[in-house]
């Protein structure tokens, strides 16, 4: 979002540039801009004038030369006014947007009073724009960035009031952006609202209609814009849920070898009956393929911690067959990188007559390893001793990368791998927090590009990519180990050095500017 707003300033910078701006040189400007492959998601950029009431047939005039019909809309007197002159591109959505006068409604009124008193860019909350004319009604909101007349003092905000002149601003309809700029194929659902009042009228986005399950895993982040935050709430989905659901599949398999323990003796005690022990036999040997069949690995231990049963999941997951197996302990799938005390830990319960769950770093036969969770519990007999010990595990490997993917993709840039701006927050609130416990310092750096644009212009995106992860492993190349490079995005990097004050900044500086040249 930062990004899509430094691009406001550039419209600022043409009209501060120019004499006069008129129409088709906006509509050349924006279209030089190309936003629909640049910034997807954007519904366009505009520019509004604030008007006084004996501006508005002037200006009504000069807008029919171009614009026939052109309405001051909607009618009615006011103090002031503001009227959408030029919005490009000018499609049929954006077309029903000329003319209307944005100052007339609360919600863009108040986002427009304080982008004026500010200077800054500022977002609105949510509104419906004038563009939704169909079925397809999508909730949107609007960032302006105030123009000021020229030669007119800014420094205050009584005097920046009375220079402006108008905004440059940009609509967003909020689900075209968010489909654009979020991953395609998303683990968690989520919502968005404008502030962290979660009402209807406040709702931006939902990436879903309606939560048919409960989801087993929710959180919610906000996400602040200069003034103005968003309150975002991630669940989890079906899907997620159940890849992680450990609880059905053990069950299961507790089950079927509770009752295969069971129909055993039964087998072996009702000796009388052939029929009732064929029958029994037929029985037992459906529970058996069952628990053959299950999805989950289980391995049965007799006290020493010998291994004397593995089912067919055990060895399609290890690669180890059945009689490889058999007599062994289950130590032949030692990675090494498990901790002892996780081992102690489990050994520990069992004997104990307590039931243990964990996870397992593990080796296949093949070498390759994988990621283990592990429900363990003793067997224990009627007369209440234990005979042997059972272990029903899953294979989350690919569950963890996607965590560690989820967790590199919220706090690294997903171009160079440096720390992103949330992690940058993170590390600033630490910082600030340790130089008041302290009474230390430290110091920030802000390092821009320039021209960095004419290389994607000249070169192309993936030049100006490769050169950005170069500048990225340079930096890293250069600065000690508790200092942290961050990039904004574009071609913006912040420096964050502990324990570094304005005397030792010159000496970093030379540096940076050395390892870039």
């Amino acid at each position: 979002m930062t990004r899509y707003t430094n691009i406001l300033q550039s419209g600022i910078g043409f009209f501060k540039g120019s004499r006069h701006v008129d129409r088709q040189e906006w509509h050349d400007f924006i279209q030089a801009l190309d936003i629909q492959k640049n910034y997807p998601g954007m519904q366009g950029i505009g520019y509004t004038a604030m008007l006084t009431p004996q501006e508005v047939p002037v200006t009504v005039k000069e807008m029919r030369k171009e614009h026939p019909g052109f309405e001051l809309k909607p009618q009615g007197k006011r103090d002031i006014y503001s009227a959408i002159l030029y919005l490009e591109p000018l499609d049929k959505r954006n077309r029903e947007a000329i003319g209307y006068d944005m100052f007339s409604q609360s919600t863009r009124r108040s986002a427009m009073e304080l982008a004026r008193d500010t200077g800054e860019p500022t977002m609105s909350g949510r509104v419906t724009l004038v563009q939704e004319i169909d079925e397809d009604i999508q909730a949107g909101m609007l960032i302006y960035l105030p123009l000021y007349k020229k030669g007119m003092p800014t420094d205050t905000v009584e005097a920046r009031r009375k220079a402006l002149k108008g905004f440059v601003y940009s609509p967003y309809r909020m689900g075209d952006l968010i489909d654009t700029i979020t991953l395609r194929e998303s683990l968690p659902h989520f919502e968005i609202y404008d502030t962290d009042n979660q009402t209807p009228e406040h709702l931006l986005y939902r990436s879903f209609k309606d939560l048919k399950h409960r989801p087993l895993y929710q959180d919610s982040k906000p996400l602040t814009f200069n003034d103005r935050t968003w309150s975002i709430n991630f669940y989890s989905t079906e899907a997620f849920d159940k890849a992680q659901s450990f609880k059905i599949p053990f069950l299961i398999t507790l089950g079927g070898l509770s009752l295969y323990l069971f129909l055993l003796l039964i087998i072996m005690t009702l000796t009388k009956s052939r029929a009732m022990m064929q029958e029994q036999a037929k029985t037992l040997n459906q529970l058996t393929q069952a628990l053959e069949q299950s999805p989950n690995t289980t391995i049965i231990t007799n006290l020493d911690g010998h291994i004397e049963y593995v089912n067919a999941a055990f060895i399609k997951a290890t690669g180890y067959e059945k009689e490889e197996a058999l007599g062994k302990r289950p130590s032949i799938l030692k990675s090494g990188k498990t901790p002892m005390q996780t081992y102690e830990a489990m050994w520990g319960a069992l004997t104990q007559g307590q039931e243990w769950h964990g996870e397992f770093i593990n080796r296949r036969k093949d070498g390759s390893e994988y990621i283990e969770s592990v429900n363990a519990s003793p067997v224990i007999s009627s007369e209440g001793t234990i005979t042997h010990y059972m272990a029903v595990k899953e294979d989350i490997t690919e569950k963890k990368r996607s965590q560690e993917r989820i967790h590199h993709l919220a706090n690294f840039d997903n171009l160079t791998g440096l720390p992103n701006r949330f992690q940058l927050m993170e590390r600033l609130k630490y910082e600030i927090s340790n130089a008041k416990r302290n009474k230390s310092t430290f110091s920030i750096m802000f390092l821009d590009l320039d021209h960095f644009k004419d290389i994607n212009d000249t070169l192309g995106h993936s030049t100006g990519d490769a050169l950005l992860i170069e500048l990225s492993k340079r930096f890293n190349g250069l600065l000690r180990e508790v200092d942290m490079v961050s990039r904004l995005g574009g071609d913006e990097f912040i420096f964050m050095l502990p324990h570094t004050d304005s005397n030792g900044i010159p000496s970093v500086a030379q540096k940076i500017l050395t390892t870039i040249d």
